[in-house]
């Protein structure tokens, strides 16, 4: 059997020791004597330098084993390297992006919390990128790939949260127009909703008429996850909800796990089927997000 062990997990970003909301992702692989490491964040933070760690609880001790040093250009920090396994790589609970104890990115593993209070880095030398091993072994067979119980989300779909983020990153470099100020619902095609959604008016837009919306914040207009999957079923749903007033974003598609994890890096952390179904998995529906 291959020693093959894979962990995928959201990074959240930490002020001060609380936690925040999810920027990223890690996948962490261990193969044979070798961890491979791919993290994928988006920040507006100022720090240009982040250390990565490792950690393990020991005594109320947060002990971090070091690993490397990544330097931040814009945005999104996107990073991968292939080094030497560290000891006791199966004790550790986390894993961490960290600039300071008042600013950082975690991820954690098993059920103790992150508290940086109690964090001792540990700088080991055995462990620094100049003695990293950059080559990256063959893939296991998938007969041998054995999977760690960890492992918190699946990795087949990276590449269409990677292309969401270019699409991402271009749409922003056009200006978008200020909206008029009145917004006419009945313009639209209506979208009927289950009763028990609360969801009316909901109506059928498309791309273009997100800058007909008044205050719509032009990060919505250029969110990478709404462009990628807009050309899918060629519409959006637009709705308020006839209690609260909140107004509500929707992008059409089937679930899956996969697509579900893209899309709450994005900001579309909610799915509602349509018709309403007892089950998410394999219906059509809508990633919705409050705007």
């Amino acid at each position: 059997m291959s020693d093959y062990q894979r962990i995928v997990s959201y990074l959240y970003e930490y002020h001060h020791g609380i936690k925040g909301s999810n920027v990223g992702f890690a996948k962490i692989e261990k193969r044979q004597n070798r961890l491979r490491v791919y993290f994928h964040v988006k920040t507006n933070e100022q720090a240009l330098e982040y250390k990565i760690y490792f950690y393990y609880f020991h005594q109320g001790a947060m002990n971090g084993i070091y690993l490397d040093t990544v330097k931040r250009n814009d945005a999104i920090i996107e990073f991968k390297n292939t080094y030497p396994l560290i000891d006791d790589f199966d004790k550790m609970d986390g894993f961490l992006l960290y600039y300071s104890n008042d600013h950082f990115f975690g991820s954690q593993w098993k059920d103790h919390p992150i508290i940086i209070r109690s964090f001792v880095p540990v700088e080991s030398a055995e462990n620094k990128n100049e003695n990293t091993e950059k080559t990256v072994p063959p893939e296991p067979s998938p007969e041998t790939e054995t999977l760690s119980e960890t492992e918190a989300s699946p990795t087949s779909n990276l590449s269409e949260y990677i292309e969401a983020l270019q699409l991402e990153k271009d749409a922003k470099e056009f200006t978008h127009p200020n909206p008029p100020k009145d917004f006419d619902w009945k313009e639209y095609p209506t979208l009927p909703m289950p009763p028990s959604y609360s969801l009316d008016p909901s109506i059928k837009i498309g791309l273009e008429d997100l800058d007909q919306i008044p205050d719509l914040d032009d990060n919505i207009k250029t969110n990478g996850f709404l462009l990628l999957n807009y050309g899918n079923f060629g519409h959006l749903m637009l709705a308020k909800d006839q209690d609260s007033g909140q107004r509500y974003l929707g992008i059409p598609g089937i679930f899956d796990n996969e697509k579900a994890f893209i899309s709450r890096l994005f900001g579309f952390k909610t799915f509602i089927t349509v018709p309403l179904k007892p089950h998410k998995t394999g219906n059509f529906g809508y990633f919705i997000l409050p705007v």
